[in-house]
C-alpha cells in the first residue's frame, strides 16, 4: 500500500513540475503502476485524463503487456459514448482474456454486457450477464457475483420482466445488508432502491414503501456525496406509491422536491418518468392545463435526448386528447405524430415488447388519425388564408372609404363655410331699380331684353330660333305670378307643375318655360327646387326646430317626393349632403352656447 501512495506522490509531484509543458509527456516517462493508479485515482480534467490512458495504451503496445493492455482498453471503452468503438474495445477484452485468468474473461463478459445495455439491445446484454454469472464462483467472488445478480436484474427490470427483477434485487439486496465494506453498503441501498421500484410495477406498493423506508433509515451510513444523489430517488419511488394510494398533493410535493437532483444526475430517463407522473397527479386533481406541461416536458426530453419508453408514452394519449377537446387540430397534428416517432424508437429499442406495444397501440389507428388531421389542418388553412386575404380586403376597403370620407368631409366643410358667407346679408343699395323685384341672388335682371320698339323679348334658348316676342304686359303679368308664387310659398305644394301653372296664369306652357329659363336662367325643375331649398336654409336660420327634424320629413315639408330627390338637390345646389349641413349648424349651436 505504501508502495501505491509513493507512486501516487511521485506522479502528482511530476505532474506539478510540468504543468507549463502543455503535456509534452511520453510513456517512458512512467511506470505501469504509476500510470494505472493515477488513473484508477481519477485524474482531475478530462483532458489530462485521456492523455494518460493514451500513454498507458501505447506503453502496454510496446511491451505487449496483456495485463495493463486489458485495464488500458476496459478503462477506454468506459469514456466512450460511441457504441461502435464501446463494442470494438470489448471484443479486443474478450479476445485479451483468452491469454488471461478467469477473472479477466468475467470482466470481459460483464464489459460486453454493459456495452449492449446501454445500447438498450437487453436481449444480448442479459446473454453475457448469465455467461458472466455462469464463469463465477460464488463462493470464492461473492462480490463480483452479486454485483452481477445486481446488473441482471437491472436488464429484467428494463425489458419489463418485473417478477424476475425483484427477485435478483432481493437476493443482492440480501447479500449486500452485511456491512462487510462501504461498496456493501452502497450495494445494499441501490438494490433497496431497485426492488422497491419493481415492487411499485409489480403493484405491491405496501411493501415497496417498508423498503423504502428501511432505505431512508439507512442513508445515513453514506458519505455526504453518495447520500445527495441516492435520497431523491427513494423519494422518488415514494411519490410513485402515494400516487397509486390517491395521495396526489403529497406525490406532487414529494416529486418536486427531489425532481431537481434527478435532472442535476442527468438521468433523464427518470426525470422523464417524474414528469409523467407529475402530469398523472394533476390530471386527477383536475388540473388539466397543469398536467399537460409536464406531459410536454416528457416530449421535450425525447426532442432533447431521443428517449422514452413504453410507460411513459401514454403522455402523448392524454395530449392528443386534450387538443381533440380543444379543437386544436394543429396541436393534436403535432403530438399524433410525436407519438409515431415513439412507437418508432420503442419498437427498435424494446424488440421484446413489440408485442405489447401493438396491443396498446394500433399504429395503422394512428397514421389513419395523421392523415385525418393533416387533410383538416389544410382545409383550415386554406380557410384561414382565405379570410385573411377577405380580411386583407375588407380593410384596404375600409381604408379607402375613410380616405374617401375624409376628402368628402372636407369639401362638404369648405362648401359650408362657403355657403355661410354667400347667406350673409346683401349691402343696400340706395339708387337699386324696382321695377322687377329680385327674388334670390341667382336672378339677374338683365336676361330680360328690350328691342328698339320698347318690347320685351326671349333670349334665343338653346339655339332656338324665331324666339317670339312678348308683349310687355305679358311679362308683366309672369313677373307678378312669379312674384306671388314664392312669397306665398305655393313651391312647397309637392303636387305643382309647368302644366298647372301655365294653366292658372292663362299662357301657354312652352312660353312659361322659356320665361322662367331667361328670367332666372334655370329650369323649371332647378327654380323650383331652389326655392326650396332657400326656404329650408330660411327655416334653419329662423327655427331650430328644423334642426332636429329628420331628412324624410324635410322632403316632405318642402314638397319634394322623396328624401334621396331633397338630398340630390341640396347636394347640387350646396355641394354638401343635407345631414352633414344639419350636423355642422347643430356643432355651431353648441359652440355658441359653450361661448355664451
Amino acid at each position: 500500500m505504501l508502495k501505491i501512495y509513493l507512486s501516487i506522490l511521485l506522479f502528482a509531484v511530476f505532474v506539478k513540475a510540468n504543468a507549463q509543458t502543455s503535456f509534452n509527456y511520453n510513456e517512458d516517462d512512467f511506470t505501469f503502476e504509476q500510470l494505472n493508479d493515477s488513473l484508477n485515482n481519477n485524474i482531475t480534467g478530462e483532458s489530462k485524463y485521456k492523455l494518460f490512458l493514451k500513454l498507458y495504451l501505447n506503453k502496454a503496445k510496446e511491451q505487449k503487456n496483456n495485463v495493463h493492455l486489458f485495464e488500458a482498453y476496459d478503462k477506454t471503452s468506459g469514456i466512450t459514448n460511441n457504441p461502435y468503438e464501446f463494442h470494438t474495445y470489448t471484443d479486443t477484452l474478450l479476445l485479451l482474456a483468452k491469454v488471461l485468468p478467469k477473472d479477466y474473461y468475467i470482466r470481459a463478459l460483464q464489459s460486453k454486457a454493459t456495452a449492449y445495455y446501454f445500447e438498450k439491445d437487453y436481449i444480448n446484454s442479459l446473454n453475457y450477464e448469465l455467461k458472466a454469472l455462469n464463469a463465477l464462483d460464488k463462493e470464492k467472488e461473492p462480490y463480483v457475483y452479486y454485483k452481477d445478480i445486481y446488473g441482471i436484474g437491472l436488464v429484467y427490470f428494463h425489458v419489463q420482466e418485473y417478477e424476475k427483477s425483484y427477485q435478483y434485487f432481493n437476493k443482492a439486496r440480501i447479500f449486500f445488508e452485511k456491512p462487510v465494506q462501504y461498496s456493501y453498503t452502497q450495494g445494499y441501498i441501490n438494490s433497496i432502491y431497485r426492488e422497491a421500484f419493481a415492487l411499485y410495477y409489480l403493484n405491491r406498493y405496501k411493501e415497496s414503501n417498508a423498503l423504502i423506508n428501511i432505505g431512508l433509515s439507512n442513508t445515513n451510513q453514506l458519505e455526504p456525496d453518495d447520500l445527495y444523489y441516492k435520497d431523491p430517488y427513494l423519494y422518488y419511488v415514494q411519490a410513485l406509491n402515494l400516487y397509486q394510494e390517491k395521495n396526489y398533493n403529497e406525490s406532487i410535493e414529494l416529486l418536486k422536491n427531489n425532481l431537481a437532483v434527478i435532472a442535476e444526475n442527468d438521468d433523464f430517463a427518470n426525470e422523464a418518468t417524474a414528469y409523467f407522473y407529475l402530469g398523472l397527479n394533476y390530471l386527477h386533481l383536475n388540473q388539466k392545463e397543469n398536467a399537460m406541461v409536464y406531459f410536454k416536458k416528457t416530449n421535450d426530453i425525447f426532442n432533447k435526448h431521443n428517449y422514452s419508453n413504453p410507460e411513459i408514452k401514454d403522455a402523448y394519449t392524454y395530449l392528443i386528447s386534450y387538443y381533440r377537446e380543444q379543437k386544436n387540430t394543429e396541436e393534436e397534428l403535432y403530438y399524433t405524430n410525436q407519438l409515431l416517432k415513439v412507437m418508432k424508437l420503442l419498437q427498435t429499442e424494446y424488440k421484446s415488447l413489440i408485442g405489447t406495444l401493438h396491443s396498446n397501440f394500433d399504429i395503422k389507428t394512428l397514421i389513419a388519425d395523421k392523415k385525418y388531421l393533416e387533410n383538416n389542418l389544410n382545409k383550415q388553412n386554406t380557410l384561414t388564408n382565405i379570410l385573411i386575404f377577405a380580411g386583407i380586403t375588407i380593410v384596404i376597403t375600409l381604408l379607402l372609404i375613410t380616405v374617401h370620407n375624409y376628402r368628402k368631409r372636407k369639401e362638404f366643410l369648405k362648401n359650408y363655410n362657403d355657403l355661410l358667407k354667400q347667406r350673409e346679408p346683401l349691402p343696400i343699395q340706395e339708387n337699386a331699380d324696382e321695377s322687377y323685384p329680385i327674388v334670390s341672388n341667382s336672378i339677374n335682371p338683365l336676361a330680360i331684353n328690350i328691342d328698339e320698339w320698347g318690347k320685351y323679348i326671349l333670349p334665343v334658348i338653346n339655339d332656338v330660333k324665331d324666339t317670339p316676342i312678348v308683349d310687355d304686359k305679358i311679362l308683366k303679368e309672369l313677373i307678378s305670378h312669379l312674384n306671388t308664387f314664392e312669397k306665398n310659398h305655393l313651391f312647397l305644394n309637392k303636387d305643382i307643375n309647368l302644366n298647372d301653372l301655365a294653366n292658372q296664369w292663362n299662357t301657354n306652357r312652352t312660353y312659361l318655360s322659356q320665361f322662367i329659363n331667361s328670367y332666372k336662367e334655370k329650369s323649371f325643375i332647378d327654380y323650383l327646387n331652389s326655392l326650396r331649398i332657400t326656404y329650408f336654409l330660411d327655416k334653419v336660420d329662423t327655427d331650430k326646430k328644423w334642426t332636429k327634424y329628420k331628412i324624410q320629413a324635410i322632403a316632405e315639408l318642402l314638397g319634394f317626393s322623396s328624401a334621396r330627390s331633397f338630398s340630390s338637390a341640396f347636394m347640387k345646389s350646396t355641394g354638401m349632403s343635407p345631414s352633414f349641413y344639419l350636423q355642422q349648424v347643430n356643432l355651431d349651436h353648441k359652440k355658441e352656447e359653450i361661448s355664451v
